[in-house]
């Protein structure tokens, strides 16, 4: 007994192991979905509730549904915040995803996508679902000075009939220096190499300005002093904003970016004090 049971966990184990490096393999070389930036999300961010509210006031009747993928959302993002904005409202009862579309989700598969009636309404039949919520996106995309989106969204029964429809188009216009274009430039290049950067910069621009270092030292103000050292430590502060792409999202990044600073205030604080002892030598 003892003998099989061993053996049966040292199978269980092989068998887990392959599973594990499978599935390694596959998350490393399978399929992968194109990620969504942050300026196509904010700009989608800020058209879905409108879209929401819409369907809201036309609903009629319609109190259950299913939400189907929108035609050309290869990132889900469309799809996926639109469900979450319409259940956490409790405009409608959607439909939970099917098994195989979770299964999608897991194995990072594209979904089929239900763009025009016809289609839709024949998924509905198949769900048994009273109504179906469906639409085309027409255009996604983001270039250099914003974003533009344009979507179709349609509400209809499972006999045919259209309750509601409307075609939403959106542009947006963003400045170089806001937060989403920071990430967006910034999420390319590792952190480390950020971080390097900062560090260099952080280390030499005083060494670089030295002989103004030393002038304000030389005039014994203490205000002057504060000024210096304040001067210099924001502009690492900023330097640092700028290097994190404005990613000030989480508890860790913030303590990150407060012990970087802090950091850099300890550095200023010695070369002004190297300074003062040149000046008095």
């Amino acid at each position: 007994m003892a003998k099989w049971l061993s053996s049966a966990v040292a199978r269980i184990g092989a068998l887990a192991l392959v599973g594990y490096i499978a599935w390694l393999g596959w998350e490393h070389l399978g399929p992968r979905k194109p990620e969504i930036g942050p300026v196509r999300k904010e700009l989608a961010d800020q058209l879905i509730p409108n879209i929401v509210e819409d369907v809201r006031t036309s609903r009629k009747a319609v109190r259950r549904a299913a939400l189907l993928h929108f035609d050309n959302d290869p990132t889900d993002y469309f799809t996926n915040t639109m469900r979450s904005i319409i259940e956490r409202r409790g405009i409608l009862d959607l439909y939970d995803r099917t098994l195989m579309e979770k299964l999608y989700d897991l194995l990072h598969l594209r979904h089929r996508t239900y763009g025009n009636k016809d289609k839709a309404i024949r998924r509905a039949r198949e769900l048994k679902a009273p109504a179906v919520l469906f639409g085309t996106i027409h255009a996604f995309e983001s270039y250099p000075t914003g974003a533009k989106i344009d979507v179709d969204v349609a509400l209809a029964d499972a006999s045919g009939r259209i309750v509601f429809t409307k075609r939403y188009t959106k542009e947006s216009s963003v400045s170089p220096l806001s937060p989403v274009v920071l990430r967006e430039r910034t999420r390319a290049v590792p952190w480390f190499r950020r971080l390097l950067a900062w560090i260099i910069v952080v280390l030499l621009l005083p060494v670089f300005t030295i002989s103004f270092i030393r002038a304000m030292v030389r005039q014994r103000s203490n205000w002057r002093n504060a000024f210096v050292l304040a001067t210099y430590t924001v502009v690492d502060a900023l330097l640092a904003y700028l290097l994190v792409g404005a990613a000030l999202s989480s508890w860790w990044a913030v303590l990150v970016f407060i012990v970087a600073v802090v950091a850099a205030l300890a550095y200023n604080v010695r070369v002004m004090t190297f300074a003062l002892h040149l000046e008095e030598s």
